[in-house]
């Protein structure tokens, strides 16, 4: 019904045109219509990586935040909904190293998704010791002491 214009960097001078277009409007160079399209493509992709890292790093953090109220004894639920979100995070970072891992390119914007997601990846792997380690150590000599009278 309605053609969907999909905007990609100039070849020539890096900025961003719509696809449809036949010369840049910023350096005048000529665009192919092939090239247009696989740029278009390209960018299409690396937008997605960079929403898919946002939402990595935001499950990421979540993580971290269920796991601190995980420290208060009187909340037992939070430690499924912990592991719950370790389980998802871990699934998020496979799924976007399987999907963006192989792409190509030197935009910014995906230079950015991808430190995002080693931090999602670094966090991740510091909550295992403090998940799984620290924090049944620490309830397992907490809770006795809180039902002693």
């Amino acid at each position: 019904m309605f053609e969907q214009i999909r905007p990609f960097a100039c070849p020539s001078c890096k900025e961003v045109i719509g696809g449809r277009m036949t010369e840049c409007k910023f350096c005048h160079a000529p665009v192919d219509e092939g090239i247009a399209e696989m740029l278009a493509a390209t960018q299409a992709k690396v937008n997605q990586a960079c929403s898919d890292a946002s939402y990595l790093k935001a499950a990421a953090i979540g993580m971290w935040v269920l796991l601190a109220i995980c420290f208060v004894p009187l909340v037992p639920l939070v430690g499924w909904c912990f592991e719950v979100t370790f389980v998802v995070v871990l699934v998020l970072l496979i799924r976007w190293q399987l999907k963006f891992n192989d792409l190509n390119t030197g935009d910014a914007d995906f230079v950015r998704a991808r430190n995002t997601k080693n931090l999602a990846f670094v966090l991740w792997v510091a909550a295992i010791p403090v998940g799984f380690v620290i924090l049944p150590s620490v309830m397992e000599a907490i809770t006795p002491t809180l039902f002693d009278g």
